[in-house]
């Protein structure tokens, strides 16, 4: 694994906007019918795919994305305190263990968190057991039938992501955002329920490795956001949200559990939205778009195109917090929320586009993610 300096221009990889992907595998995140999980996941490694514009084979394989997280704690470590752009500092009376306890406003664009440096050596400690062949199993295959082999590579992940899960704790305590509380906390419970699946795991289990692909993912790029100034640069263009939060998070990250034990009633409408996004004509010319070429340097077809898919996402993030809204699960406002700012913000840059702005749609992509695997996650429960 070769990890580039810090002073490396970002993104690695193409595509000015990341795949969803459900299952936790390669492919359209968006598309249900696609979850035949013939892709390997996309955090947890394998080789980058062939280069493909914006397709939605995301544009990070393992290795890139290992080096998203090493340059991002780099950067990271010298970043102190913070949270995004409202949250209040904790009061010190003593009365809540969460450095995020008096966040309470509406989510929003994080442009600070001391817990970037600290995920980066969890989440790329895991990311390199992965890549010894459980990152290119086929999903599909149950426990009934691995070989000894296979058997050794799920329960090796199982170890490390339930090692990971209890390193993450003590970051869901500390992070003065509650949005990355959540993401932490979600990451934790998933982790976990997908370890204890491992000995009788069936394909459809595969989906709680999907939360966690997700969940982990949103961390990894809203800090590489930070880490590369994107975030600090468009969070003023973007107007506050209208999702309102939900209610604070009272459990124990030691203790915490899937955010959805039964499908949510907004699952339904998140799946045709997310289809219905995925299959715009639009959305497919800008897919095939490198985001590695900033705004300055389109050709006239490309800006065509960007004007174009401007008004089909800003549509898609409207529709996002209305969903969000029409939720009562506190974790899913918030990542709804989330999606919504950083795809907003993410337009908003589109003008002036530089290579870095990519880190907020993906970040906004695994939020969504998030959201369609814990749904499908909780149907089969």
């Amino acid at each position: 694994m070769t990890l580039p300096p810090s002073n490396n221009p970002p993104p690695p990889g193409g595509g000015l906007y990341p795949p969803h992907q459900p299952g936790g595998q390669g492919g359209p995140q968006y598309v249900p019918w696609q979850l035949q999980h013939q892709q390997q996941p996309q955090w947890a490694g394998g080789p980058p795919p062939k280069k493909r514009g914006n397709g939605w084979k995301w544009a990070l394989g393992g290795v890139a994305l290992v080096a998203v997280i090493a340059v991002t704690a780099v950067v990271s470590i010298s970043v102190a305190g913070g949270g995004d752009s409202s949250p209040t500092a904790p009061s010190g009376d003593g009365d809540s263990e969460f450095a995020s306890a008096n966040d309470t406003g509406p989510v929003n664009i994080i442009t600070e968190d001391p817990t970037c440096a600290v995920w980066t050596p969890i989440a790329s400690t895991l990311v390199a057991i992965e890549q010894r062949g459980w990152d290119k199993r086929n999903p599909t295959i149950p426990a009934t039938a691995w070989t000894a082999e296979q058997r050794t590579q799920y329960e090796d992940v199982g170890r490390a992501m339930r090692d990971a899960a209890d390193q993450t704790i003590q970051l869901a305590e500390l992070t003065p955002n509650r949005v990355l509380r959540h993401f932490y906390e979600q990451f934790i419970a998933y982790a976990r329920a997908y370890s204890s699946a491992i000995p009788d795991y069936t394909p459809d289990d595969n989906h709680l490795a999907g939360v966690v692909n997700s969940s982990s993912g949103a961390v990894t790029f809203a800090c590489a956001a930070i880490t590369y100034g994107s975030a600090q640069a468009r969070q003023p263009l973007v107007a506050p949200p209208s999702i309102s939060a939900g209610l604070p998070s009272t459990s124990d990250p030691a203790r915490v559990q899937p955010f959805l034990s039964a499908v949510d009633p907004i699952c339904a409408d998140w799946y045709q939205l997310l289809t219905n996004f995925d299959s715009d004509p639009i959305v497919e010319s800008w897919k095939q778009l490198d985001a590695n070429i900033s705004a300055s340097e389109w050709s006239t077809d490309q800006r065509a195109v960007v004007d174009a898919v401007k008004p089909v996402m800003d549509a898609f993030a409207n529709d996002i917090e209305k969903l969000g809204e029409a939720s009562d699960n506190p974790a899913m406002r918030d990542f709804a929320a989330f999606a919504t700012q950083y795809r907003r913000a993410y337009v908003k840059a589109l003008p002036t586009y530089t290579a870095a702005d990519s880190y907020l749609s993906r970040a906004a992509a695994r939020a969504t993610s998030t959201i369609y695997e814990a749904c499908k996650a909780a149907e089969v429960n």
